[in-house]
C-alpha cells in the first residue's frame, strides 16, 4: 500500500528544515480529519495507510509520526521499534481507540513522547504537536537522539548491557571476560553484536550512544 497524497504546503516558518508531521494509520477518515486539522494549523503533513508504505520513505530529520497502534499488517509498535532501529530522527506520539495500558507503556518505554486515545481533542492534539514543534532544534534532537539510544539499549539481552557496560568503563576484553566468567572471544562476539544492535560506527561512538542514553537505562548486576 503506498502513500496517501496528501502533502500539504507550510504556510508558517516553523523552522529552516520543515517540521514535517507523519500520520500513519489505516483508517482514511482519521487521516483526512487529521489531514485537514493541521494543514488548517500550517503543518506539513504526509498520510500513509500502512507501516510499510511509511518505512519506505526516508523520515526528515526534524519532524513527527502520529501512528495508530492497531495498524493492519505491522502494528504500531513494530513500526516504533523499526524507526528506532533505522535511527529515524523522528518523534512519536502513538495513538489507539482501545485503552490499552500494557502497549501506551511499551511505546513510551520505546521513547514515544505521548500516548493519546481516540477520539481525541483537536486542541488537545494541535497543543502537543505546537510545543513540538517549538522546542530547540538541538535539545529536541539531543533528547530524541537519548531516548532512542536507551530504547535500542533496552533492547539488548541482560549480558549483552553488562559487556557493554564495562567496555564503556575502559575494560579491555580479557578484563571483561575474567570478571564475567567468560571467555575473551565469547567477550568479542558479544561486542560484534553491541556494534550491529546499536548501529554503532566504531568504538567512540558506541560509548556516546551509552553515555547519550544516560540514566534512563539500567544496567543488571553481576
Amino acid at each position: 500500500m503506498g502513500a496517501d497524497p496528501c502533502l500539504c504546503p507550510v504556510e508558517r516558518n516553523l523552522s529552516q528544515v520543515p517540521f514535517v508531521v507523519h500520520v500513519v494509520d489505516d483508517d482514511p477518515a482519521i487521516r483526512e480529519s487529521l489531514k485537514g486539522l493541521l494543514s488548517d494549523a500550517g503543518y506539513q503533513v504526509d498520510c500513509y495507510s500502512s507501516a510499510e508504505a511509511f518505512l519506505q520513505v526516508r523520515a526528515p530529520r526534524r519532524g513527527l509520526a502520529l501512528i495508530d497502534l492497531r495498524l493492519k499488517g505491522t502494528d504500531g509498535i513494530t513500526l516504533q521499534k523499526e524507526l528506532i532501529a533505522n535511527n529515524a530522527a523522528v518523534s512519536v506520539i502513538m495513538m489507539s481507540a482501545y485503552g490499552d495500558i500494557e502497549h501506551a507503556v511499551t511505546a513510551m518505554r520505546l521513547g514515544a513522547v505521548d500516548f493519546v486515545e481516540k477520539p481525541f481533542s483537536p486542541e488537545g492534539m494541535l497543543e502537543k504537536i505546537d510545543r513540538l514543534s517549538k522546542a530547540s532544534d538541538n535539545d529536541d534532537t539531543a533528547k530524541r537522539e537519548a531516548r532512542q539510544h536507551a530504547a535500542l539499549i533496552e533492547l539488548l539481552t541482560p549480558r549483552e548491557k553488562q559487556v557493554l557496560s564495562m567496555i564503556v568503563d575502559g575494560l579491555a576484553n580479557k578484563q571483561v571476560a575474567g570478571q564475567l566468567g567468560i571467555s575473551a572471544r565469547t567477550v568479542e562476539t558479544h561486542r560484534v553484536h553491541l556494534m550491529q544492535k546499536l548501529n554503532a560506527e566504531s568504538l567512540p561512538h558506541l560509548v556516546r550512544i551509552w553515555l547519550s542514553a544516560g540514566n534512563l537505562i539500567e544496567v543488571p548486576e553481576f
